[in-house]
């Protein structure tokens, strides 16, 4: 008897309804937006770090600096010709700064060996060659949360002045700043008071002169340099790698800058400025009637060092009293460890 042989039954293969891939999206997109801020955080985080330890090495710098000369170099100035100064007789030109004055115990010997101490770098005329020193951007000198610091000042030209000068994301302490009436940062008038920081115009302070104890003075602070003709935190120029404690960290109120690019000017940068032509009402120059206010793009406050070589973070909420009475090395104040 003839058999017919079974029958094959075909299912229909199964597959994603369109309603099953839309849920699989969103749910690949859910995890996406939450693991997003955990990757950011944690870049962040290592660029803080980063920071941090660049602040750790400049602050040796400036330590085997004091340990060579018996003091740390002066915040901007002509300085003596027996340890890389120029002596007064070059007084007029413009200053060299504490930065070039430790590059090398910064290893950076080939920097130092072309500066021609007697020649100031905010000249108009320079050569070529002094052109290349000064808008050399150095990676240590960089915070990398802050990209406005990778291009030099007037790299393109577009500034109004021949030069061109390499950033720096970190400044020495310059004190209080300027006081009500308007003080130039020299402070060299008894009737415009400057209260210097570790770092002043032409001084040279030594360890032993922070009677408020090396652990609870400010040596360096980061500042957000800005956009490209912003000049604050350019390392040669005088008053560009310092700043002041006037404000709290990270306050929104706009420096005072003697270059200071429009985009700085206007409402929400990172870096705040106006341009300084006589504020005030005073009759002068804006020649160093500056003010610059430690500022970073990490999120809550800033990277400082202080006199003993170590390195922390300072919450941008701290009082404003306690900031400025660690900008001062012997204001005679006493300051809780847990600020």
């Amino acid at each position: 008897m003839k058999t017919n042989p079974p029958s094959i039954i075909r299912h229909p293969k199964s597959a994603f309804t369109l309603v099953e891939l839309l849920v699989v999206i969103t749910i690949i997109g859910i995890l996406i937006a939450l693991l997003l801020p955990a990757v950011q955080a944690a870049r962040e985080a290592a660029r803080q770090t980063q920071c941090k330890n660049n602040l750790k090495q400049l602050a040796l710098a400036c330590h085997n600096y004091h340990s060579t000369w018996g003091q740390l170099p002066c915040g901007h100035g002509y300085g003596p010709e027996s340890h890389r100064g120029k002596g007064n007789q070059y007084w007029h030109y413009e200053e060299w700064t504490w930065v070039d004055r430790i590059m090398p115990e910064f290893d950076q010997t080939g920097f130092a060996e072309k500066i021609d101490w007697r020649w100031g770098p905010g000249v108009s005329i320079i050569t070529p060659g002094k052109v290349e020193l000064l808008r050399q951007q150095i990676p240590t000198f960089l915070c990398p949360s802050d990209q406005s610091a990778q291009t030099p000042w007037n790299d393109n030209g577009k500034c109004g002045n021949p030069n061109a000068f390499g950033r720096i994301s970190y400044a020495g302490n310059y004190g209080y700043g300027l006081t009500l009436d308007g003080a130039r940062m020299e402070g060299v008038s008894p009737n415009h008071p400057h209260i210097e920081g570790v770092f002043g115009y032409n001084s040279y302070t030594k360890f032993e002169q922070v009677y408020d104890g090396t652990s609870t003075t400010l040596l360096l602070a980061e500042l957000i340099v800005g956009s490209e003709c912003t000049i604050r935190g350019s390392h040669s120029y005088d008053e560009g790698p310092v700043f002041m404690v006037y404000h709290g960290p990270n306050d929104p109120t706009p420096d005072l800058v003697r270059w200071c690019d429009p985009a700085d000017g206007l409402p929400g940068a990172d870096g705040p400025c106006l341009w300084v032509s006589g504020f005030r009402g005073e009759n002068g120059t804006a020649l160093n009637w500056i003010l610059h206010t430690s500022r970073s793009l990490h999120p809550g406050g800033v990277n400082v060092a202080l006199c003993d070589g170590s390195s922390r973070f300072v919450n941008q909420s701290i009082a404003l009293g306690v900031w400025q009475a660690l900008g001062t090395p012997n204001g005679g104040e006493i300051i809780d460890g847990n600020y």
